[in-house]
């Protein structure tokens, strides 16, 4: 496990026990240096690429793989996963479509995702 991980990993044992305060406070996390995994989207191209955030924009990640190869993959219609032990968390790329600075003072409202 990436040593950069270890302000996620407080995180989540912060907070554990509380579902609600763990989404929002995940929402709201840096994502940097987090071991990511595309789980679903609309190019099939993407699924099953995984490898570690390197660089966050507001509508992409940039993750690097166990090959060395840095790939830009868009948020938007993506659907993330990250593993913490024993929990998985699933990210939607649309509700990540800000920079993290911006996420971080963000007010989110609660809505239903549509399915892709």
């Amino acid at each position: 496990m990436p040593i950069i991980t270890v302000g996620v990993l407080a995180l989540m044992h912060s907070v554990s026990g509380q579902v609600g305060v763990l989404q929002s406070k995940l929402l709201k996390a840096d994502l940097h240096g987090c071991l990511v995994t595309v789980t679903r989207s609309k190019c099939p191209t993407y699924i099953g690429q995984s490898g570690i955030i390197l660089m966050e924009t507001q509508n992409t990640f940039k993750i690097i793989r166990k090959d060395n190869c840095v790939k830009v993959i868009p948020k938007a219609g993506s659907v993330f996963s990250l593993q913490f032990r024993d929990f998985i968390a699933t990210l939607y790329g649309n509700h990540l479509r800000y920079k993290s600075a911006d996420r971080s003072a963000r007010k989110f409202k609660t809505r239903p995702t549509i399915d892709l």
